[in-house]
C-alpha cells in the first residue's frame, strides 16, 4: 500500500455534500448551544464540577489507545498520585495537555509549536509509545495504520509532514470558507489524523484539539466538549468512516457521523448537568443541617471537583483547619452522605451519589 496523497485544506466544497449532513448540523447546533446555556447558568459555578467530567474525557480518550484504567482509579489518582502506573499518567498528562492548551489559547492562536506541545506534554514520563516518537516532534519515519500485520491506512511521507500541518494551522486560524464551526471541527479532526504527522499520540492530539477548537471559535465558553466516550464507543465505525474519506472522498457520510456524535454527547452532558445540580441542592441542603457552620459549604462545593477526596485535599483548598475537615467528613460519612474507605489513619471518602451521575 502507497502513502496517502494528502490534499490540502480547504476541501473542494463539491466534495463535502452538505445535504448528507444538513440535518444533523442543525440538531447539533441546536443540542451544543442548550449544553453551553445549562453550563453557563448552573446553580454550583462550573469551575468547580468541569475538572471531574474532563477527568471521565481524558480516561475515554486514553481508553482508546488501550489504557487500562478505571474513573474511580483516576479520580483516586487525583488526591493520592503515583507515577507507577502508566495508564494513570497518560490520563494524567491529558488533563495537563489539556489546561495548558486552554492557558495559552486565551490569549494566542494555533501554531506549529503549540501542536508540538501538546504532543510533548500528552507523552511525557513513562507512557506507553512507539519506540521511534520523539514527543513534540514530528515523525521522519514512514508510519502504518492497522492491527496487527494488518495494514489499513499509510499516512503522507515524512517530507510532505510539514507542509500539510503548516497548512493545517493555517486553517485552524484563518479558514477561507463560510462553513460553520463545527463542520470545520469535523474536516480539521479528519485532516489531522490523515496527515498522522507524528510517529505515535496522533489520536491523544486529535482529540484534544477538538474541545480547544471550539472554545477558540467561541462555540463553547470553556474546553469543555467531550467527544472521546462516544468515539470510544463507536471506534470501529469512526476509523471506517476516517478512512472513506481517503478510499472514496466520502466527507459527507464522516460529518453527518461526527455531527450526530457532537447532539448525542451534548444531550447526554445537559442530563449529567442537571442530574449535578439536582444532586447539588439536596446534599447542601443536607450538609446544612448536619453541619452547623458556613464552612459547609465550602466542603460541599469542594467535592464536585475531587468527589474521592481526604483531609489534606480539603485543607489544601479550604481555610478549614485537618482536625475540623476530618471531622466534618467523618459525619458526612455517618449519615451515608460519604463513604470511607475504613482505615483508621488517613481516610479517603468517596462521593458515590456524584461518582454514579458522572459514570452515566
Amino acid at each position: 500500500m502507497d502513502a496517502f496523497e494528502a490534499k490540502l485544506l480547504p476541501i473542494d466544497t463539491e466534495a463535502l455534500n452538505p445535504s448528507a449532513y444538513m440535518e444533523a448540523l442543525i440538531d447539533a447546533t441546536a443540542r451544543l448551544e442548550v449544553y453551553k446555556s445549562k453550563l453557563d447558568s448552573s446553580k454550583l459555578d462550573r469551575n468547580w464540577f468541569l475538572p471531574t467530567l474532563q477527568h471521565k474525557e481524558a480516561l475515554a480518550s486514553s481508553l482508546l489507545e488501550g489504557t487500562q484504567a478505571t474513573l474511580d482509579g483516576v479520580l483516586v489518582d487525583q488526591v493520592n498520585p503515583s507515577d507507577k502506573d502508566k495508564n494513570l499518567l497518560e490520563v494524567r498528562n491529558y488533563l495537563l495537555a489539556a489546561d495548558s492548551g486552554y492557558q495559552y489559547l486565551r490569549t494566542n492562536e494555533f501554531s506549529v509549536g503549540f501542536i508540538q506541545s501538546l504532543h510533548k506534554e500528552l507523552l511525557e514520563g513513562n507512557v506507553r509509545r512507539n519506540k521511534s516518537t520523539i514527543p513534540g516532534c514530528f515523525r521522519t519515519e514512514q508510519n502504518y495504520i492497522g492491527h496487527g500485520r494488518t495494514i489499513s491506512y499509510v499516512p503522507p511521507v515524512p517530507s510532505k509532514v510539514p507542509m500539510l500541518m503548516d497548512n493545517f494551522v493555517e486553517y485552524l486560524n484563518n479558514p477561507p470558507d463560510t462553513l460553520r464551526p463545527l463542520v470545520r471541527t469535523a474536516i480539521l479532526h479528519a485532516q489531522f489524523e490523515t496527515i498522522h504527522p507524528f510517529m505515535d499520540g496522533n489520536g491523544r492530539v486529535g482529540r484534544i484539539l477538538i474541545p480547544l477548537y471550539l472554545y477558540k471559535q467561541n462555540q463553547i465558553s470553556l474546553p469543555c466538549f467531550f467527544i472521546s466516550e462516544a468515539l470510544e464507543r463507536d471506534k470501529f465505525k469512526y476509523y471506517d468512516l476516517l478512512n472513506n474519506i481517503r478510499s472514496q472522498n466520502d466527507w459527507g457520510s464522516w460529518i453527518n457521523f461526527f455531527l450526530k456524535t457532537v447532539e448525542q454527547q451534548c444531550s447526554k452532558y445537559i442530563t449529567i448537568v442537571d442530574r449535578i445540580n439536582d444532586l447539588y441542592e439536596t446534599d447542601l441542603a443536607r450538609a446544612k443541617s448536619l453541619i452547623r457552620s458556613n464552612k459547609v459549604v465550602d466542603l460541599i462545593n469542594l467535592l464536585y471537583k475531587y468527589p474521592v477526596i481526604t483531609t489534606s485535599i480539603v485543607t489544601r483548598f479550604t481555610d478549614i483547619p485537618p482536625a475540623t475537615a476530618t471531622r466534618y467528613l467523618n459525619t458526612l460519612a455517618e449519615e451515608r452522605l460519604l463513604y470511607s474507605d475504613g482505615k483508621a489513619r488517613n481516610r479517603t471518602f468517596y462521593y458515590y451519589d456524584l461518582l454514579n451521575v458522572i459514570r452515566g
